[in-house]
């Protein structure tokens, strides 16, 4: 009787066993659905994976590349994010947002070449989307403001030596230094009109043009 009870256990630990290994691409996907749904991003990313595994010769399911670059990216898992957005950006599936979030994950690898690279590219896809300028935008302005800061920097340092009686304002030193200065504010200019071309509402980029053109008037 032991036996044969035994031989039953073993069977029906045969049966589960085969039972799993059964899993279809569907039920890998819909677990990891599950899992994407509970936040559990390393999960979901596995799961999506075996099922891609189990996909075969059938087209790629679009919206799971998709949830699968955004789980890679959740998780911190940055190459694997990057190739997954590509493949879900030449998908055609939400492709805006693909083009956004492989900029962010540029951004989060502090690669600035391509994040400012990937969001052209975005543009170049979507000419009227307004996030994308608006981000656009922001690079330049930050651009603009390290030539302002340097300007600020060598009349502030000049100011200083007028206040610690180096020399006067008429005297050559200080001269040069403002003529130094006003070549940064010059600088920067430029490179805020790129930034209001692409969002011409941004505040800052309107104070910091503001603010440039005062201090070359002087």
């Amino acid at each position: 009787m032991k036996r044969f009870f035994l031989a039953i256990v073993l069977c029906f630990g045969i049966v589960v066993s085969y039972a799993q290994d059964e899993k279809s691409a569907i039920d890998f996907k819909n677990e990891g659905n599950d899992a994407l749904r509970a936040k559990d991003y390393p999960k979901a990313l596995q799961l999506f994976e075996e099922a891609l595994a189990k996909w075969g010769e059938e087209p790629k399911d679009t919206a799971m590349v998709y949830n699968m670059a955004y789980c890679a990216f959740q998780a911190k898992n940055y190459d694997k994010a990057l190739k997954l957005f590509d493949e879900s950006i030449a998908l055609d599936y939400k492709k805006e947002t693909a083009f956004l979030y492989k900029a962010n994950t540029y951004k989060a690898l502090k690669n600035d070449e391509e994040y400012v690279k990937t969001l052209e590219a975005a543009l170049a896809s979507s000419p009227d989307d307004s996030k994308v300028k608006s981000m656009l935008a922001i690079v330049y302005v930050k651009e603009a403001n390290v030539f302002y800061s340097a300007g600020a920097t060598i009349l502030k340092s000049a100011a200083a030596d007028v206040a610690a009686a180096k020399y006067k304002t008429t005297d050559a030193p200080y001269k040069e230094a403002t003529e130094n200065a006003k070549e940064e504010f010059k600088k920067a200019l430029p490179v805020i009109e790129k930034a209001l071309d692409y969002d011409p509402a941004n505040a800052t980029a309107k104070q910091l043009k503001a603010a440039c053109e005062q201090a070359i008037k002087g």
